[in-house]
């Protein structure tokens, strides 16, 4: 039965918000296409951009003082455009490989895409994957159950991706959708809730799973509940600096935080 409601889209994140729990995927595929060219990156250097494209992004890794030190000490010189066409084909090959075999849908996904499908609300999707990436993801996730209307990338808006509005946009656009307060941008990293903002939707982040995480999910169960506790302040803390509107810790919370973001417009609406 469909709802009365002021939300009508809600547009996912993949990797760390609906899929691959603490977002691992492209960690592994950013390790293994550095280490071959004999540079040692760790998690914190890859996460710190984690959402824009995987060009940019490798761009961005290869300016960082730590990595630009360990190329000059490796080669004699600066990387150039070619050091980075062959780590970004190197990523994408051991991307590929490691999504084709390892891609689930992380805790609660299916029930609240069903919830947003009762409820009459349109599902679209961003990423910072490019096409091939994504149809992969895509591919396993629609066998799981998991279907958005809608799936994008930045190849989709001439190149522009995350955090810029482009996507959005479109989305808003191929929906018929005016009012930027009719969607929910959700996801796991900081560059997800930049996104959103720039577009002017509100932003909903997750906590359990997430980038910021940066836990498998073995590794977050294992904890202690003090532990599990922490962490989740620390990434909220993340959100909240990012000036998320709301922060949820996984995909049960969903339904809570749509009705809430309803009654919120109501009220705006009328006045109150």
């Amino acid at each position: 039965m469909k709802g009365n409601t002021m939300i009508k889209a809600v547009v996912f994140d993949w990797a760390g918000t609906t899929v691959d729990y603490g977002s691992l995927a492209p960690v592994i595929a950013f390790k293994a296409a550095f280490s071959d060219a004999g540079i040692e990156i760790n998690d914190q250097e890859i996460r710190r951009d984690m959402g824009i494209t995987k060009w940019d992004h490798i761009g961005k890794l290869l300016k960082m003082p730590e990595i630009f030190q360990q190329w000059e000490k490796e080669y004699n010189r600066l990387p150039d455009f070619q050091d980075r066409r062959k780590l970004y084909e190197d990523f994408q090959s051991s991307l590929l490989s490691y999504v084709k075999d390892s891609t689930s849908l992380k805790p609660y996904t299916l029930d609240a895409f069903n919830y947003l499908k009762d409820q009459g609300i349109r599902v679209a999707t961003t990423t910072g994957y490019t096409p091939e990436m994504m149809q992969l993801v895509q591919n396993s996730a629609y066998k799981l159950g998991y279907q958005p209307e809608l799936v994008l990338t930045s190849e989709d808006v001439d190149g522009d991706g995350r955090p810029s509005a482009k996507m959005i946009q479109k989305i808003m656009s191929d929906f018929n959708l005016d009012d930027p307060k009719e969607l929910v941008k959700i996801g796991d990293t900081i560059v997800d809730i930049q996104e959103g903002k720039n577009a002017g939707v509100n932003t909903i982040g997750i906590v359990e799973g997430s980038s910021l995480m940066g836990l498998s999910e073995k590794e977050f169960d294992s904890l202690f509940d003090e532990e599990k506790e922490n962490i989740r302040k620390r990434v909220v803390n993340e959100f909240a600096k990012a000036n998320a509107d709301i922060i949820i810790n996984n995909l049960s919370e969903l339904p809570d935080a749509i009705k809430f973001l309803n009654q919120t417009e109501e009220k705006i609406a009328n006045g109150k």
